[in-house]
């Protein structure tokens, strides 16, 4: 375990990267222990439990998606402008961190107080403040007259598939801008030649 990271931060990261690969729930403190050749003991000097490993990883990237949202949200930027600030601002965070950002789908569901609660109250935001654009676009007339609450799933459902390593690593030779632009360019425009 010898870096210049700090030991709980090596924890972290080994965890994430297991959980992703494995899952939370057939990850154990061993597993975690052998892939960063201590013994499991060794790692409740800086963790409590697999479960604030668990907290701990989601909540950091919770807050990265909500702290990038808030800051998109209170630009200056039209709404449809917004909207593709925050689809980019979700590709960057889920890529520069995949391996926590896989656990969003699966593993979230078996957080415990405290962590729980505050995961589910900063995705319901998230989730809210997309709305509120898609809701904004729509009236000012900048998107399309539709169903915002369809736009809102399209576009989440849209950007799912990058969480997952495995279908992500299908397109790895594909680099963020060009993918930030062609889920725009699909999103904004569909797939119809004629529109």
């Amino acid at each position: 375990m010898k870096s210049k990271k700090g030991k709980r931060e090596l924890i972290l990261e080994e965890s994430a990267k297991l959980f992703s690969e494995k899952g939370y729930t057939a990850t154990s403190m061993k597993d975690i222990a052998n892939a960063l050749g201590v013994e499991a003991a060794s790692l409740y000097n800086h963790i409590q439990s697999k479960q604030e490993i668990l907290g701990v990883l989601l909540l950091s990237i919770s807050k990265k998606f909500y702290s990038g949202i808030i800051d998109i949200k209170n630009s200056s930027y039209p709404n449809k402008e917004k909207l593709k600030e925050i689809i980019k601002m979700h590709i960057r965070v889920v890529i520069e961190h995949q391996n926590i950002s896989s656990l969003i789908l699966r593993d979230w569901k078996h957080l415990k107080e405290p962590y729980y609660s505050e995961f589910v109250e900063k995705r319901r935001v998230y989730i809210e403040v997309l709305k509120e654009v898609v809701n904004r676009g729509v009236t000012s007339g900048e998107l399309k007259d539709i169903n915002p609450l369809i736009v809102l799933n399209c576009i989440l459902s849209s950007l799912r598939w990058v969480y997952d390593k495995n279908v992500y690593l299908n397109i790895i030779d594909v680099n963020v801008v060009e993918l930030e632009r062609n889920i725009l360019n699909f999103v904004f425009k569909g797939i119809d030649s004629e529109i």
